[in-house]
């Protein structure tokens, strides 16, 4: 039950990122906002890497996830040099992966309160980390809106 609501919700969000990144023009994948802001293809690759690191959570175990800013900087530069097609592929690739590492769990497994040192030690259900990968979709597509709409696009996409 509980995985069919995360495939359901993150699957929702995935394609509306995936929508809303199609409709960036070429010229507007690198553009930064203000001069200062994140990038389109930065955002993308982002929200790309989060199911990746459900992944690794899953298959290595809590005992064995890496995090710090070692690694984000690792996944900052690794990310650098996609463009929107490997962004996107990014994307689809590490959800089909993440559903299909969820898909055998029980509901009881997904409830398993789990501790990650993410701000100083947070205790979220296994389910909860989970739905890292849904969160950083739908974050990136509310960015990615508002960086249209500064670029005079304001279409719902």
């Amino acid at each position: 039950m509980i995985q069919e609501l995360i495939i359901g919700m993150t699957t929702g969000a995935r394609d509306g990122l995936i929508r809303t990144a199609q409709a960036v023009p070429e010229d507007k994948l690198n553009w930064h906002p203000l001069d200062k802001g994140r990038t389109v293809l930065d955002l993308l690759g982002d929200a790309a890497q989060a199911p990746q690191m459900v992944n690794q959570l899953l298959e290595s175990g809590v005992e064995n996830f890496r995090y710090g800013p070692e690694l984000f900087a690792q996944m900052k530069e690794e990310r650098s040099a996609w463009t929107r097609d490997e962004c996107l592929e990014h994307i689809r690739r590490n959800t089909e992966k993440m559903f299909s590492l969820i898909e055998p769990l029980s509901d009881e497994e997904l409830g398993r309160p789990v501790t990650l040192p993410f701000g100083g030690g947070m205790t979220l259900p296994l389910a909860g980390w989970i739905m890292m990968a849904h969160r950083s979709f739908t974050n990136r597509f509310s960015q990615i809106n508002y960086i249209q709409t500064l670029y005079g696009d304001s279409d719902n996409h």
